[in-house]
């Protein structure tokens, strides 16, 4: 099975790439591994940036957070108030997310538990 069969057959369609993510206006933020922040992923920017067809799952990038060099995966909920899937496919991307400092939004307040327990990955509907 090739890597976008793979991926077509354990994500949700509208997790399929940044586009059809854009076109539903699904959720998507960023987490650090390092620092925790939780952050807010613009879907318009990431489509200038990778365009359209391009995938989030298992994409990371350079955490925004001033003095920090650690690196962000992105979660994405289709509505507010629904559970968020962490987009990492790869176990070895997967690996240590246990690890990883509680998320906190801005001024350092802690991310709402609520969702924690619903955090979801790939094969989880």
């Amino acid at each position: 099975m090739t890597d976008t069969a793979r991926i077509i057959a354990l994500w949700p369609r509208w997790t399929s790439s940044v586009g059809v993510m854009q076109r539903l206006q699904i959720q998507v933020r960023t987490q650090c591994r390092r620092c925790g922040a939780l952050m807010r992923a613009d879907l318009d920017d990431l489509v200038a940036r990778y365009g359209a067809s391009a995938s989030l799952i298992d994409r990371q990038e350079r955490c925004r957070m001033v003095a920090c060099d650690g690196a962000t995966f992105y979660l994405a909920a289709r509505r507010h108030g629904e559970p968020w899937r962490i987009l990492l496919d790869a176990a070895t991307l997967r690996d240590g997310l246990s690890l990883c400092p509680p998320a906190h939004l801005a001024h350092g307040r802690p991310a709402p538990v609520a969702n924690a327990p619903d955090l979801r990955g790939p094969g989880r509907r």
